[in-house]
């Protein structure tokens, strides 16, 4: 439109024209005097267009605008071509009803379409999510009496395969443990009898032995014998109870502590041969009600340990009501050894690592008794209490 304006509309000097909103002049100086504020210099370049624009926020719509451009008519006179649309001239006609600002709608419409767009994903998450928090809560509600149910349905075919591929997993678990346990069942039941053939006729050689002595060397043989012997029928009674201590349902009993203690002490007293070892047995006469079988284990196994893993040092064997404290360490006593306060009850045991511990743990587990167990500068202790805390 200017470009058609500079071609058609005659102009002279000192005599612009307007035309549709449109300013036509020959020179820069009869052109409006507010296109001259705006721009300063008149333009050298021909058909470029300048614009300036009034505008108060980036988003908003601007409220002046102005135009300006030079072009050269046919007969090569110069024409300045200029347009000034004021905020009046913009807002031509509002409709009843019509927002007086657009900016403020079109925020609103994208707010509410971010708000929906979030909503509908927010859904969808959920949707996807909640199979999988199924099948979480069904892995975890997995034991041995549903173990060979049929999965549920996770609505994903993917999620179905990772529960089949979850439970044929925790069934082959399964399995091997059961397999492991009755492998020890069996296998601790049946060495009870050649392991007692071995502890009989060792005895009937020592017997045998008073009426025709016999040399030291026979004699030592057969004393290792003798403690090999008793030393594969407490283990072989270890491995028994745990293979079948979920199965068996044993009442507590009253037995005599003390005399438990004492007699794993003498029968035990061979491990501490030829070592540089001081033992102190404390013990007093007192009824603890408990499963025998299980006290019987744990507090052999735990002297075991202690007399097993001292070379040279001290163990202290204490027993108070429900409480015994077995201190081992591998230096000298210097002092009275570190034992439980009566608070609770409870009982210190001390001693080293072994197979034996393991497996007293176990029994400990087993029976709810309180056990604590450390180590302070080279003096192992623990603490256990024969009274179940339940």
């Amino acid at each position: 439109m200017m470009f058609e304006l500079s071609k058609s509309t005659e102009v002279e000097d000192g005599q612009p024209q307007s035309i549709a909103g449109f300013h036509v002049a020959s020179r820069w100086q009869d052109t409006p005097e507010i296109i001259q504020q705006r721009f300063k210099t008149p333009p050298t370049v021909e058909g470029q267009l300048q614009k300036q624009k009034v505008q108060t926020m980036i988003f908003t719509l601007p409220k002046n605008l102005f135009f300006m451009v030079m072009y050269f008519n046919p007969q090569g006179e110069q024409r300045f071509i200029s347009r000034v649309m004021l905020e009046e001239d913009i807002i031509l006609t509002k409709k009843v009803g019509e927002p007086t600002n657009r900016f403020i709608w079109a925020v609103t419409a994208a707010i509410i379409g971010i708000a929906l767009f979030a909503f509908f994903l927010v859904m969808i998450m959920k949707k996807i999510a909640k199979p999988i928090e199924s099948l979480k809560g069904w892995a975890k509600s997995l034991e041995q009496g549903n173990l060979q149910k049929t999965p549920p349905d996770f609505t994903y075919n993917e999620l179905n395969v990772l529960a089949s591929l979850v439970q044929s997993s925790l069934i082959s678990a399964h399995q091997s443990i059961e397999r492991e346990q009755l492998f020890l069942s069996y296998a601790s039941h049946e060495l009870r009898t050649p392991i007692a053939v071995i502890r009989s006729n060792v005895d009937l050689l020592q017997r045998l032995n008073e009426k025709q002595p016999t040399t030291e060397k026979q004699q030592l043989t057969l004393q290792r014998i003798q403690r090999a012997g008793l030393t594969m029928s407490n283990l072989t009674d270890t491995f028994l109870w745990l293979s079948r201590n979920e199965e068996l349902n044993i009442s507590p009993e009253p037995i005599p502590l003390g005399q438990i203690i004492n007699q794993a002490c003498s029968d035990l007293e061979y491990l501490l041969s030829g070592k540089n070892v001081e033992v102190k047995i404390e013990s007093e006469e007192c009824s603890v009600t408990a499963v025998a079988v299980a006290c019987h284990i744990v507090v052999n196994n735990l002297i075991r340990n202690a007399y097993q893993h001292t070379q040279h040092g001290y163990v202290h064997i204490k027993q108070q009501g429900s409480r015994v404290s077995i201190i081992n360490s591998n230096v000298k006593e210097e002092s009275n050894p570190p034992v439980s306060d009566s608070k609770n009850n409870q009982v210190a045991f001390g001693y080293g690592y072994g197979l034996g511990l393991q497996l007293s743990e176990k029994i400990i587990k087993h029976h709810n008794w309180f056990y604590e167990k450390e180590n302070q500068h080279g003096c192992y202790q623990v603490i256990v209490d024969f009274r179940s805390t339940n």
